[in-house]
């Protein structure tokens, strides 16, 4: 797919660049295969596959511009016919790790603002190509090409303001879901928001199994309320749903993979060979049998060994499952590294806004970071351990040495072993898997217990790793036979309520919500434990009794936790 369509171009529209040429002027380099075939296939046939099941580190990113190519490519169009979305959005499950992909689309975004300062021979004229088609579906011509805007918490100041505006709104799956049933966060504008969430778009779900619900709401939705006349084309008139994910379960003719052309491109295929040589510790069976909820402590002491061990300063990655487990583990680490010089991070989903940009520029520093950009052969002054929850399981473009995890379900092994030499060039990467026993009240623990997160599956995941042991005690686990040795994922999508017409119809009612509506949340999450949330802010001022809030909250200075845990908090 090379040169320039002149094919019905409307009066005043500049031709427009084949996708490869564009992604070359935005990135400076060529796109991978699979990335060129998916936005040719967009393109032939007018839709997006339901699944992208491309593994972790091969740039699924890219999604954003083959929608925005394929939206540019369809600008000539007369709204009635255009099969492009106009809004893209990018559902992720937590919200530090859309913030990730939101500073690419920023990039984007400022690339076609100024095309002029992209380097790459012609760079400029294609890029400022697409700009002006994309600006030409705005209602107002002094609009910008691309805007971004990222949805956090009940306090979000930046909202879309002009449908015809080319978007990219970046938020999680609350978000998503409670605007598309009209019950945004905040009550102002909930019906434009449905209108926004419903309508005219792209819906990419950076986790899988979060599209299962979505994508039997969207069409129970349609089957409520049937249009009675179409205002826009079928393709548009409702969201379409596209996962993002190694580890789906979509049949191979609706989902994109890779395929020999990119198994021999000499990047993709580095980075699907990365060594990755797993420990296997299975403490629930040993002589050593912890205590219960000793998870922390366990954690902690691990990585203090490894660190030992370790010949040269490296990077070391820790994941916990539960907020409470990281904090906890953090603090010992503290403890035990104070006199060695070890740096030690903490990173969860209960930041706000400043610390949480502060830990992102940390953890991306080209120098002393973990980014995955950062020279694999550049030295490090000291050690780095970075403690986390599932934050950084997803859109986290980080790059460590080593790895940490306590046991979880496939889908965030797979995930977190991503984050573990992405992109193939540390020879002896190394992860350590901690299998211990569920939590308990007291110190016997049935062997059928379940564990906080992913119930059941870890004993699952456990025995496919122990088929899988060497005689070393250690599985290599590439991201080529990821798939082979954790099988399939077994955490059902659980059950979700039916929606009728009569519950859509109490929805609609924006302005005075009806006393004992339906919740909405569990017709997105499902009946599994839905977790409700409220969002907090701290001030060092704060008004007395009565008085008004001033400056108003931001949402860069909330963050969202469970009602359960603000509640005993609170008792304490």
């Amino acid at each position: 797919m090379t040169g320039r369509s002149r094919s019905r171009l409307k009066p005043g529209l500049p031709p427009m660049p084949a996708f490869p040429d564009f992604y070359l002027a935005i990135n400076g380099r060529m796109p991978f295969p699979w990335q060129a075939r998916l936005a040719s296939i967009v393109a032939t046939d007018g839709r997006w596959p339901a699944e992208v099941g491309v593994p972790t580190g091969l740039g699924k990113t890219a999604c954003l511009e083959v929608a925005l190519w394929w939206l540019a490519s369809e600008a000539h169009l007369d709204s009635s016919v255009r099969r492009a979305p106009t809004r893209i959005w990018w559902v992720v499950n937590k919200r530090l790790l859309a913030d990730a992909t939101a500073e690419h689309a920023e990039c984007l975004a400022r690339a076609l603002r100024k095309p002029g300062t992209l380097e790459g021979e012609g760079a400029t004229g294609i890029v400022a190509d697409v700009a002006h088609r994309l600006r030409s579906l705005s209602a107002e011509h002094a609009a910008a090409p691309l805007d971004v805007i990222r949805l956090q918490g009940g306090v979000s100041a930046e909202l879309p303001t002009d449908p015809s505006c080319p978007t990219v709104l970046l938020c999680t799956l609350p978000m998503y879901g409670s605007r598309l049933l009209f019950r945004g966060y905040g009550s102002r504008s909930r019906s434009v928001d449905a209108a926004m969430a419903g309508s005219d778009s792209l819906v990419l779900l950076d986790e899988s199994h979060l599209a299962t619900h979505l994508a039997r709401l969207i069409p129970a939705l349609a089957e409520c309320a049937p249009a009675a006349c179409d205002v826009l084309p079928a393709r548009r008139s409702r969201p379409v749903l596209v996962s993002l994910t190694a580890t789906g379960c979509q049949e191979p003719g609706s989902r994109l993979d890779l395929d020999e052309e990119d198994f021999r491109h000499p990047v993709v295929s580095q980075r699907l060979g990365a060594a990755k040589s797993l420990e296997l510790r299975n403490l629930a069976t040993s002589s050593l049998r912890p205590k219960a909820n000793q998870g922390s402590r366990l954690l902690a002491d691990t990585v203090h060994e490894l660190v030992r061990e370790a010949a040269r300063p490296a990077s070391f990655l820790v994941f916990a499952n539960t907020p409470d487990t990281a904090r906890k583990a953090f603090d010992r680490l503290c403890r035990m590294e104070a006199n060695s010089g070890t740096e030690v991070l903490l990173l969860t989903g209960r930041m706000r806004e400043r610390e949480a940009q502060e830990m992102r520029e940390r953890l991306l520093d080209p120098v002393h970071g973990m980014a995955a950009t950062r020279e694999a052969c550049m030295g490090r002054q000291r050690h780095l351990v970075v403690v986390a929850t599932q934050t950084l399981e997803i859109g986290a473009d980080l790059d460590a040495e080593n790895l940490v995890t306590e046991q979880c379900g496939v889908r965030a092994l797979t995930q977190r072993l991503g984050r573990l030499n992405r992109f193939g060039r540390h020879p002896c990467a190394r992860a350590t898997y901690l299998h211990l026993p569920p939590p308990s009240e007291g110190e016997n623990v049935a062997d059928e217990a379940d564990w906080p997160v992913y119930g059941a599956e870890p004993r699952m995941v456990l025995k496919r790793l122990e088929m899988a042991c060497g005689a070393d005690g250690r599985v290599f686990l590439p991201p080529g036979r990821m798939a082979e040795v954790l099988g399939a994922p077994s955490d059902g999508p659980g059950q979700v309520p039916e929606v009728m017409p009569e519950i859509l119809r109490e929805w609609t009612k924006t302005t005075v919500p009806p006393k004992g509506e339906a919740p909405v949340e569990p017709y997105f999450v499902g009946l599994a434990a839905p977790r409700y949330s409220v969002s907090l802010i701290w001030r060092v001022h704060v008004p007395g009794d009565g008085g008004r809030l001033w400056p108003r909250a931001t949402d860069s200075e909330s963050i969202s936790v469970p009602i359960s845990e603000v509640r005993e908090a609170l008792r304490d």
